[in-house]
């Protein structure tokens, strides 16, 4: 069996029930945005668009390289409603997500925003497109080395929802 976020094609000689598997999994996608550190202070803003009718799965913040600006590199994960409502105030530079580490859903480590910090996470499911972003403002002149990966996984329903009956 596939992992759980694989997008394989499905396979012509599988079974039924792989067969079944691996055409609910063409459903799940992901996309990921790339943050690089250059030098000088400034604002980095990587989107990424969930299509209407999806439920997103989990977002998955990748420290690939410490920040290395002067003063100091904070990331935010939101929506147009709420610019961190996934993930606040996370230090690039040191502590909260160092190179190597990640954030997701399940393990914010201390830094969920409104969405997931309770228990449940919202929103997941919306009926129109969304974009959600992160944004890391850096201050301080120097620093050329950080690089942030965030990825979106999402489940599209494509005609694959079956309407339930009443009796």
């Amino acid at each position: 069996m596939a992992y759980p976020y694989d997008t394989t094609p499905v396979a012509q000689n599988s079974t039924g029930a792989e067969r079944a598997a691996e055409t609910a999994l063409a459903f799940v996608k992901s996309s990921s945005v790339s943050l690089t550190e250059t030098t000088g202070a400034g604002v980095y803003t990587g989107s990424i668009t969930v299509p209407a009718e999806a439920t997103i799965l989990d977002i998955i913040v990748d420290g690939v390289a410490l920040w290395t600006a002067t003063t100091s590199a904070t990331l935010i994960v939101g929506d147009a409603t709420d610019d961190d409502g996934y993930f606040t105030g996370v230090n690039l530079k040191a502590t909260d997500l160092l190179a190597g580490e990640s954030l997701s859903f399940a393990l914010a480590g201390g830094k969920a925003g409104a969405y997931i910090a309770n228990s449940q996470v919202s929103p997941r499911y919306s009926a129109s497109a969304r974009v959600i972003s992160a944004i890391c403002t850096t201050v301080g002149a120097a620093g050329t080395a950080g690089r942030t990966r965030v990825t979106v996984i999402w489940k599209e329903t494509s005609g694959n929802v079956v309407a339930a009956t009443k009796v």
